[in-house]
Formats: C-alpha cells, sequence, structure tokens
C-alpha cells in the first residue's frame, strides 16, 4: 500500500493474541475542564473500547523484512477511545452553507447525525452518504470542509486510483509485510472512534482483482452490524469501526453497484451557479490570504474583478479558484511595486 493512504508502513511477524468478553463503553463526565457549552452541545463525554475486552497486542515484536512493530501504530486501541461531538454545530453550519450556498442538500445530509445531537443530545448515528456531482463542483472539498470544521479527524483515500482491497482489510502475517487494514490505523491514529474516511472517485474503482473488488469490500464498512466485528486478518481480531463517518464521492452513480447505493443516503451536489461567484470568491481570497497569515483585505476584490469572474466562470470550482488567486497574485504584486 502506498504512503497515499496516510499510514507508515511499520511491519513484522505478529504473535496470537486472546480475547474475552464483551466490547465495553465508558462515559464520564467534565466538570471542570471545559467552559460551559452551549445549550445544544451539552453532552455526555463518551468512550469506547473498539477491541474486544482484554485483548491486547505482544508488547515487543520482532522485525520482519522491511523492520518495525507491526503493532506500533493500534496500540493505542487497547484503552477505550473517544467519540468526538462538535460544540457550536448550528454556528458552523451556517459558516459552511456561506461558503457552499449552492449544495444545501449535501450539507444537510452530512448535518443530519450532528443536529439530531443537538435536539436530542444523542445522535442516531452517521449515515453514510455519496455525494454525486459533476468533476469541479467540490464534492470532496465540501466533505472534507465540513467535518474539519466540526473538530472531526479526516482522512482522503483515492480509491479510483486503488488496483487491490488488501489495503482495506490488512494483509495476513503470512506475507513477507504484514499490515493492519487502513481504516483501524486511522481510527487509532485519531485516537476517536469516529473520525471521517472520505472515499473519492468510487465510480472509478477497480472492477476487481485476484483478491476481490473495493466496492464490493466497503459493504461490510459501511454496515454499522457489520463494522461493529470487521475481523482485520494481521491483527487477528475483531475491530469496532462501526462509529466510523464515511463519505463516497463519485462523478455518476452508472458504476456504483445497487448494494453500495443501498447502504448510503445518495445526494446529488449540483454545480454553482454565476450567481454564487461573488460569494465564493471572497470566500476564496479569505481562506488563501488565511493560509499565508495576511489579512484578507490587503486584496479584497472589487466588483469589476468580481464581474470578470462571473463573466468567466464554467462551473468548475477548480477553475475558479486559479482565476482567484492569479488575481490575488496581481494585487499583491502592485502593492509590492508601490
Amino acid at each position: 500500500m502506498s504512503d497515499n493512504y496516510q499510514a507508515k508502513d511499520d511491519s513484522s511477524s505478529k504473535d496470537q493474541h486472546s480475547f474475552s468478553g464483551p466490547a465495553r463503553k465508558i462515559r464520564t463526565n467534565s466538570r471542570n475542564a471545559e467552559p460551559p457549552r452551549e445549550a445544544d452541545d451539552l453532552a455526555k463525554e463518551e468512550k469506547v473500547f473498539l477491541l474486544r475486552e482484554g485483548c491486547s497486542f505482544p508488547k515487543r515484536v520482532s522485525a520482519s523484512s522491511s523492520g518495525g512493530d507491526l503493532y506500533r501504530h493500534v496500540r493505542r486501541l487497547e484503552s477505550p477511545v473517544g467519540i468526538h461531538e462538535p460544540f457550536n454545530v448550528q454556528q458552523n453550519i451556517e459558516q459552511i452553507q456561506e461558503r457552499f450556498p449552492y449544495a444545501r442538500d449535501a450539507i444537510k445530509a452530512l448535518a443530519s447525525a450532528d443536529l439530531t445531537r443537538t435536539v436530542f443530545g444523542r445522535s442516531h448515528g452517521f449515515q453514510p452518504v455519496i455525494l454525486v456531482g459533476r468533476p469541479g463542483c467540490g464534492k470532496s472539498t465540501l466533505a472534507r470542509v465540513y467535518n474539519k470544521t466540526l473538530g472531526y479527524p479526516c482522512m482522503t483515500i483515492n480509491v479510483g486510483a486503488m488496483s487491490d482491497v488488501l489495503s482495506f482489510m490488512g494483509t495476513h502475517s503470512t506475507y513477507s509485510n504484514p499490515r493492519p487494514s487502513v481504516i483501524v490505523e486511522y481510527v487509532a491514529q485519531a485516537e476517536v472512534a469516529n473520525p471521517c474516511v472520505i472515499l473519492d472517485e468510487i465510480d472509478k474503482s477497480s472492477e476487481g482483482s485476484r483478491n476481490g473488488s473495493v466496492k464490493d469490500a466497503l459493504l461490510q464498512f459501511l454496515e454499522p452490524g457489520e463494522a461493529a466485528t470487521f475481523y482485520d486478518v494481521c491483527l487477528n481480531t475483531e475491530v469496532n469501526l462501526s462509529h466510523v463517518r464515511w463519505i463516497l464521492t463519485a462523478n455518476s452513480l452508472e458504476k456504483v453497484p445497487a448494494p453500495l447505493r443501498s447502504r448510503c443516503h445518495v445526494v446529488h451536489v449540483p454545480c454553482p451557479q454565476k450567481s454564487h461567484v461573488p460569494q465564493m470568491a471572497r470566500q476564496m481570497v479569505a481562506n488563501f490570504m488565511a493560509s499565508i497569515n495576511m489579512d484578507a483585505r490587503w486584496v479584497a476584490l472589487d466588483g469589476v474583478e468580481e464581474a470578470v469572474l462571473q463573466e468567466n466562470f464554467n462551473g468548475d470550482l477548480r477553475q475558479l479558484r486559479m482565476m482567484v488567486e492569479i488575481l490575488i497574485r496581481e494585487r499583491m504584486t502592485s502593492l509590492a511595486i508601490c
């Protein structure tokens, strides 16, 4: 598996380990650690065991041909991990709507579980979402922005470039370089049970290899009951992945099989309209200047520039971002000359 999947390749031979007893949940109340939350954000902090009670990994593992400790990235799961519960949910959602004014339905789908928790104090769980739309309409960006804004750790995997499913399932200890599932590794790295995993271009993923197709392998992750007992062949144990937030993107549903669609909330993301350009361009300016620690007022777009952007906008956010950055650099150059 390549480094694009955000997990370092440390592997070794492994020993057997045993476990018994049911998975457990732990709830703790924070009394003095933080200032009071808004009324709609009050909730108990919850921790869960993702491994079965008593499951532990060998303390020291001899190195394999590639060296390193096989369990290095997953030892954190021996202890309970938290479930992230965002603050100021409604306020953050409104900010996201300002940035993506054309994607109200998609934002509503992404926000469903968070809004439910603010009203009832607990969530019904995040239903996997498939965002469908033309290339460049901002599907992946919206998914990342939503989850990062609300504080969820977020990983993106381009499954359209994957040729094998072993990175999802883990590789057996008999392999020369055994490795746990990339999803299990990421949950351990994030140290929360409910990080977001974005799977880009699911419609372009491989139809199959000698180890199976990506689309088929995903089915067990998207079904909460099956995800709760995901068996990692490398770790030789079950891992509860039922809390993971799954977001898939596709340009078309034509090559997304029915079993996969049935497990997800399918939302079509339209392309932005010309009327959205000034608002989106101003946000792009603010984001760009924030990335270089400068005040956006130095390069604020005027009416003429916004009109030019509107006139040349073809629905592709990537192209709009490039045009905005060109204007910013021209403005900064002129300021430097002056």
